[in-house]
């Protein structure tokens, strides 16, 4: 197991948050080394050199005997000097910095522009010299293959996709090597300076937020409601800011570069190793796990508990140390079947997941949150219901258990998680106001809110998130519908 000190995760913090910057200079703007073509470029693409990997068709044997996650890259503009036009999926910091750099150079005072190119081979260098670790950087769902119909893309928070991620590096060999901080993608900085900020900013703030006192009300709201209003609106804002950099930048023309260093582009250095070895169950897990894909690869949230406990059972029969724990193993998963084959549940009334609202109805549901009292999970689960119901779905429906989805429990453990939460908070809110009418109005008991609804957001839900984002390779099919081998448990 690898474990980063302070300095290590501060230092990713500065190279994240300084790349997010970058990226966001690049973006839109045209470099005067060759940045974004012109239109009449843009309609000339030729064929790329062979070192260029591209987007293509798989034959099924191919997609049979891939060993290894597909990392999708898309065709680029060739320029007359045989450069291409790179997208942030495939420009570097190095190059980004140089070309932003050589952008201004021209409005330097001749007289310093020799200090300048000093200062710039000096920045470079140390960038160069300066490494971090695969297992600290987070991709965008198309560097790891998937597809703009994957579920990974609608399905995902800063953390799992970190998870996924590291999935996904651990099934190509790549997990816990060195990456040179001059040869990181701008798409890969900007993910890992998102999940970097998530974790040090954007959760502590919310946590802030939810267990903040009331202090003192005015009409229909409070003081505390008006100190935490900045926090509500600026992690929105961060977010949606968020999404438009990642999603801007991973594909538009940023910089221009060789054939040779886009396919060095986001990789390991070769001649740099670190001392670590991966946990085995978590190399088996990733060793049987890729991005799912609609049509090729359902998601692991799609599959049934039936078939869940059926797995579980021939792992925990295979790694038994004698036949008797074994056969003892099969004896309790025997009642477990009977238990779960004849138990039905009206899975039609699990409320739908949020994730999965229309922009009607999250803006629905956000409207209701703040009504008093019922605001909050109860109003979420109403909206969920109607979401159902809209679908046609039958309320009356019954399933035994065995039938019910992997997504299906876990929404039903989200609601049910997060209702308790809200009745917790609805008392502790009563008892704080007793209190404050004996403090001539002033409220000072902080919320537990935040805190005990932690496990539910930042755990449940982020394991919910990687369920729907990976599949299991017995279960890859080929477009033509044949099977792939695949190794399992």
């Amino acid at each position: 197991m690898i474990t980063f000190g302070k300095t290590a995760r501060a230092r990713a913090l500065r190279i994240g948050t300084a790349a997010m910057v970058c990226g966001l200079l690049v973006v839109g703007t045209t470099q005067s080394t060759g940045g974004v073509p012109s239109a009449s470029d843009r309609a000339s693409v030729i064929d790329l050199p062979e070192q260029i990997p591209v987007d293509r068709a798989t034959t099924a044997d191919e997609e049979s005997d891939a060993p290894t996650s597909p990392r999708k890259t898309r065709p680029t503009v060739t320029s007359p000097d045989g450069t291409v036009c790179a997208p942030g999926r495939s420009a570097t910091l190095g190059v980004v910095f140089s070309a932003v750099f050589d952008s201004f150079l021209p409005q330097i005072p001749a007289q310093h522009r020799a200090a300048a190119q000093a200062a710039k081979t000096n920045a470079l260098s140390g960038l160069h010299q300066m490494t971090i670790s695969d297992l600290a950087i987070s991709m965008h769902p198309s560097d790891l293959g998937a597809s703009d119909d994957a579920p990974i893309n609608t399905y995902r928070d800063p953390i799992s996709q970190w998870i996924v991620t590291q999935l996904m590096n651990v099934k190509d060999g790549d997990a816990g090597r060195p990456i040179r901080v001059d040869n990181l993608t701008v798409s890969q900085a900007v993910e890992t300076a998102w999940l970097y900020f998530y974790l040090t900013a954007v959760i502590p703030l919310t946590m802030a937020k939810d267990t903040m006192p009331t202090f003192y009300s005015v009409g229909p709201t409070s003081l505390g409601t008006l100190i935490t209003l900045p926090i509500t609106i600026g992690t929105a804002g961060m977010k949606l800011f968020y999404k438009a950099i990642s999603n801007a930048v991973v594909d538009r023309c940023t910089a221009q570069m060789t054939p040779a260093q886009i396919e060095q582009a986001g990789r390991p250095d070769p001649d740099l190793a670190f001392t670590s070895q991966v946990p085995s169950i978590i190399a088996d897990i990733a060793g049987q796990v890729s991005i799912a894909e609609p049509g090729t690869c359902p998601a692991v949230a799609d599959m049934s508990l039936g078939r869940v406990v059926e797995r579980t059972s021939e792992y925990l029969q295979a790694v038994a140390p004698n036949r008797g724990t074994a056969a003892e193993v099969k004896n309790r998963i025997r009642g477990l079947k009977q238990f779960m084959k004849t138990t039905l549940v009206p899975h039609n009334l699990i409320p739908a997941d949020p994730a999965d609202f229309s922009t009607v109805e999250t803006l629905l549901s956000y409207g209701l949150g703040v009504a008093p009292y019922a605001g909050g999970a109860l109003t979420d689960m109403l909206v969920g219901l109607a979401h159902n119901l809209a679908k046609g779905d039958k309320p009356g429906e019954m399933v035994p258990m065995w039938d019910l989805t992997v997504t299906k429990s876990l929404t039903a453990a989200y609601f049910a998680y997060a209702l308790t939460t809200q009745v917790i908070s609805l008392i502790q809110d009563q008892v704080a106001s007793g209190l404050a009418a004996t403090m001539g109005g002033v409220d000072l008991m902080p919320r537990i809110k935040g805190v005990i609804n932690a496990p539910n957001t930042y755990g449940l839900v982020v394991f919910h998130n990687v369920l729907r984002s990976i599949c299991l390779d017995e279960d890859r099919t080929t477009v033509a519908g044949t099977a792939v081998s695949a190794t399992r448990w």
